[in-house]
């Protein structure tokens, strides 16, 4: 007998009841991780939504992640300070070695490492150009002044104080861009090859394809910024150097004394600022010695009343912290000028001063430079600004430890300071200045029909782009007792 629909008695049709409850467990056990695993996603989709939000916020810029901006070696990028006064790019280096040791995801060098900057065996920059451009424009340079601390005055004295060199390596610095009449601070990446100015510690002081300003980089990792722009085929993170806060080896724990003493436990005495440096020779590949600074000639009597910054003390790290404004003229740069206390710290210009020379605050999207006299000779001291107002501090406020022990207190490293009328001023950026005695300062200004007066400074500046050293040592003649600083922004 044939049983041709249903299984036989003797030989059961179809799957063995324990393979179908087993099969059946194990889809059932496959759909719940599905789910599982969905759920995850959805969730960790959600989490990373809300953390852009948070650190991208909207077109408002209130929040932003902070921008690391890599800029090419002859790039002079968005918002430049002058034209290029760089007499060479080179850009085919020979292979150089990494300098400087691990630290936050780049390398820790020392300024004045032998064979960390180069050179082609001719100037790199032209430094008697730079001078007079930024004699022939008042405000770029009032605000390039400020973010070191000096007057516009004294810009050809500092300037020779610098020698010109090109970066071996592709270099983290707190660069500045010339916008809305300040010098706005961004952290960047100059590329290896870059022509910059160095101080006597070793550190890059500005960039020759664009005059911009350089501090030292922020102390914060490199992991907690946003890299910006395009890189270069030999562009790698680990391979960015920036200058360490040390000389000769030797950690400077406080930047602003320049001999502590040997009997303050933790703190070292630190070196006078170096006249050479040993640099390599691009062309021929080995080490030569360099002088620093002493490129102008004839620059005359030093304005009175001149301090110009000590290398040593203005090697620290940038106050702005890892919250750098990211740089205009990108798709990063939205908000950029403004500030607020989940933004950006505030940022100084250099290290150490007796008291605030000039600060920058936002107001209805506007960025507004106050610039204070030299000499502090009461209790209240009032700034002009550029907006065309007054306004007044109590001294007390603006003195170094009165601003330090302020932003120590602020979590977010930020300064607020009021004016005499009630006004409080979230400064998003400001330099220090080293006051003149008031005596200094009156026989300054009771010395008449001097080569500092109004008329002699100001009419060889409507010449066009002078490029000798005497121009602009003639350009920089002007009455002392006007302060000619900005904040480093």
């Amino acid at each position: 007998m044939t049983y041709p629909y249903g299984p036989d008695p003797a030989t059961p049709y179809g799957p063995d009841p324990a393979t179908t409850a087993l099969h059946t467990a194990r889809r059932r056990s496959r759909r719940r991780l599905t789910i599982v695993l969905s759920a995850i996603v959805a969730i960790l989709a959600v989490v990373v939504g809300l953390g852009a939000v948070k650190l991208y916020q909207d077109e408002t810029g209130d929040i932003l992640i902070p921008a690391l901006s890599l800029r090419a070696a002859d790039d002079p990028g968005p918002d430049p300070f002058t034209r290029s006064v760089a007499l060479t790019n080179r850009l085919d280096l020979p292979a150089i070695a990494p300098h400087g040791v691990d630290d936050r995801g780049v390398r820790a060098v020392d300024g004045t490492a032998p064979g960390l900057y180069g050179t082609t065996g001719a100037a790199a920059c032209d430094t008697a150009a730079l001078a007079d451009l930024l004699a022939g424009d008042p405000a770029a340079g009032t605000a390039w002044a400020g973010v070191f601390g000096i007057r516009r005055i004294d810009i050809p004295w500092y300037l020779n104080t610098l020698t010109p060199v090109l970066l071996t390596a592709d270099t983290w610095v707190t660069n500045h861009a010339y916008r809305s009449g300040v010098a706005q601070p961004f952290q960047s990446v100059l590329q290896a090859g870059t022509a910059v100015y160095v101080d006597g510690a070793g550190v890059p002081r500005a960039v020759c394809t664009c005059g911009n300003p350089l501090v030292p980089p922020a102390s914060a990792p490199v992991g907690d910024y946003r890299v910006v722009g395009q890189p270069w085929p030999s562009y790698r993170t680990t391979n960015i150097e920036r200058v360490s806060y040390t000389v000769h080896n030797t950690t400077v724990n406080n930047p602003g004394a320049n001999n502590p003493g040997a009997n303050n436990p933790g703190v070292v005495n630190t070196p006078a600022p170096l006249t050479q440096l040993t640099v390599l020779d691009v062309v021929r590949g080995v080490n030569v010695v360099t002088e620093i600074g002493n490129t102008l000639t004839d620059l005359g009597p030093a304005p009175a009343g001149m301090k110009l910054p000590d290398p040593i003390a203005a090697n620290g790290p940038s106050v702005a912290g890892t919250s750098a404004t990211p740089e205009a003229g990108t798709s990063e740069a939205t908000g950029a000028g403004e500030s607020s206390a989940a933004q950006a710290q505030t940022d100084f210009g250099s290290s150490t001063g007796d008291a605030i020379g000039a600060l920058t605050f936002t107001s209805d999207g506007q960025g507004i430079t106050c610039t204070l006299p030299s000499t502090f000779d009461s209790g209240e001291v009032a700034a002009d600004c550029t907006d065309g107002s007054t306004r007044t501090f109590a001294t007390a406020d603006l003195l170094f430890d009165a601003v330090t022990t302020a932003v120590n207190a602020s979590s977010d490293r930020v300064w607020t300071v009021a004016t005499t009328d009630g006004q409080t001023l979230t400064v998003t950026s400001a330099a220090w200045q080293t006051l003149v005695p008031a005596t200094e300062t009156t026989a300054t200004t009771e010395t008449p029909d001097t080569a500092e007066s109004p008329e002699t400074a100001e009419s060889p500046v409507e010449t066009e782009a002078p490029t000798t050293t005497e121009s602009a040592t003639t350009t920089e003649m002007e009455p002392t007792s006007t302060v000619e600083t900005e904040p480093s922004a």
